[in-house]
């Protein structure tokens, strides 16, 4: 680990419980090439965790530069990246929420990037860090959390968001969590009369599909809502249930 970055996690450790707030350079990941084709003016609001607890956010409409914020000088704190297309752009625009966020935390993810210290964040650590994230807002004391436990066990799985994270957020707020806690929702696959195109859901992990004779399908979806995009623009509002599938205009 470079000296920079060293002196700064060993800082943290030493000083968890004298919670200040400090300056930070957040380095988003390139979105998806799909996202990048149907969706020209993608912004991200990028947040984090004061040492009050309260959020903290800042939107960042360029991906390739690090964009500046505070956070909690303290071990653990979630960063997220919401990617969303304010109203006017395609399809009157994408809220914030409707597209899953890239994650991390600091000082986890402290790199070194162009001679310039960054919190690197990533699309594969996004549900770790919203898992933080919501136990943080439940009154969670991350500071003694072992955060790196749970970025462990995510990241050993295919796809995280097939996970029941309220579930995992709860136990880590309750102060009772185990690998146990993190149960794999209920999927179904789905066949979704869309017309022609391709198509991807709100899923940066999940690879686009293009239709076959007016339908897309998607194998092991998660029980719940969801949005289907597609490259040329369109939003469809899709919700899942072990016993139906049903397709609505977006957003």
């Amino acid at each position: 680990m470079p000296l920079a970055v060293l002196a700064t996690v060993t800082l943290l450790c030493s000083c968890a419980l004298a919670q200040t707030d400090q300056p930070i350079q957040v380095l988003l990941p390139p979105p998806p090439a799909g996202w990048q084709i149907a969706f020209p003016g993608l912004v991200f609001r990028v947040s984090s965790r004061d040492a009050s607890g309260a959020r903290v956010e800042v939107d960042a409409a360029l991906w390739h530069e690090p964009v500046g914020l505070t956070c909690a000088r303290s071990p653990n704190v979630p960063i997220l990246a919401w990617p969303w297309v304010p109203a006017g752009e395609r399809s009157g625009g994408v809220p914030p929420g409707s597209l899953r966020p890239a994650g991390g935390a600091f000082p986890r993810c402290l790199r070194d990037w162009k001679g310039r210290t960054v919190v690197e964040l990533s699309w594969e650590e996004g549900p770790a860090a919203l898992v933080l994230d919501r136990a943080a807002a439940q009154g969670a004391d991350l500071a003694r959390f072992n955060a790196a436990r749970l970025f462990g066990y995510l990241g050993k799985r295919s796809d995280p968001w097939k996970v029941d994270l309220d579930k995992a957020a709860q136990r880590i707020a309750e102060g009772t969590f185990t690998a146990w806690d993190l149960d794999d929702l209920p999927v179904k696959d789905v066949s979704l009369d869309t017309g022609p195109g391709t198509w991807f859901l709100e899923d940066p992990l999940e690879p686009p599909a293009g239709a076959e004779g007016g339908a897309v399908s998607f194998g092991a979806v998660a029980v719940g809502a969801h949005r289907l995009f597609s490259l040329a623009g369109a939003v469809w509002r899709v919700q899942v249930a072990e016993g139906e599938v049903m397709l609505m205009p977006g957003p």
